[in-house]
């Protein structure tokens, strides 16, 4: 069970997509805290789904099997991605603080924050229908087949989200140190490119949400 949740963890972490995305921006653009930030609002958001696959798998699937659910996810969470990706955009035409920033100076700004990269974190994890149907679908095809207590569910789920924490706490690590190597143009465009990406997203998201 430990092992399984560990290499499910892994092949999770390796997912390119808007998560990893919001995670390398924050390290590249406001330092290791800020990744750590939006990786802690991604566990917040991942430890309520396991908590509701432990004890409301029932609502999760009466949740999935309302009325254009599907439709109104995807148009949201589209919307979400799409709007965080514009704010990259914008953010990135703005003065990019260079890398030799005083470290006093770089903390005090990044500090104000660390709340907004934790919300974005949360809100990209949560309000994400492909996030609710993976939940659902390690529940419905790996935990109830196996048919675990719920102690044995604990070890999985602590498994695959110790190895998330290890995993994603590197991402904005190794983004910090990509950072000392960035000119203040490289990082604007690093930053104009992962905006691009979100509402690349973003758009296919609220498409796909049709179909």
């Amino acid at each position: 069970m430990l092992v399984q949740g560990i290499f499910l963890g892994i092949s999770l972490s390796f997912l390119i997509g808007p998560l990893l995305f919001a995670i390398v921006e924050a390290g590249i653009s406001q330092g290791f805290r800020a990744g750590v930030s939006v990786a802690s609002g991604i566990w917040t958001s991942d430890v309520l789904y396991v908590l509701a696959a432990f004890y409301g798998i029932e609502a999760m699937e009466a949740l999935v099997a309302l009325p254009d659910f599907k439709l109104w996810a995807g148009i949201l969470g589209g919307l979400l991605l799409f709007g965080f990706g514009l704010g990259s955009l914008l953010k990135a035409k703005g003065p990019v603080e260079s890398p030799d920033t005083p470290q006093l100076q770089h903390v005090t700004k990044a500090s104000k924050t660390y709340l907004w990269w934790w919300v974005r974190g949360f809100l990209l994890n949560t309000i994400n229908p492909g996030t609710v149907f993976f939940w659902l679908g390690i529940v419905s095809a790996v935990v109830v087949p196996s048919g675990w207590t719920k102690q044995e569910m604990l070890v999985f789920f602590g498994g695959m989200m110790g190895t998330l924490v290890i995993t994603d706490t590197s991402k904005a690590w190794a983004a910090k140190k990509l950072r000392k190597f960035l000119t203040p143009r490289h990082t604007s465009q690093i930053q104009r490119g992962i905006g691009w990406l979100m509402i690349g997203f973003g758009v296919f998201l609220g498409i796909r949400a049709f179909f």
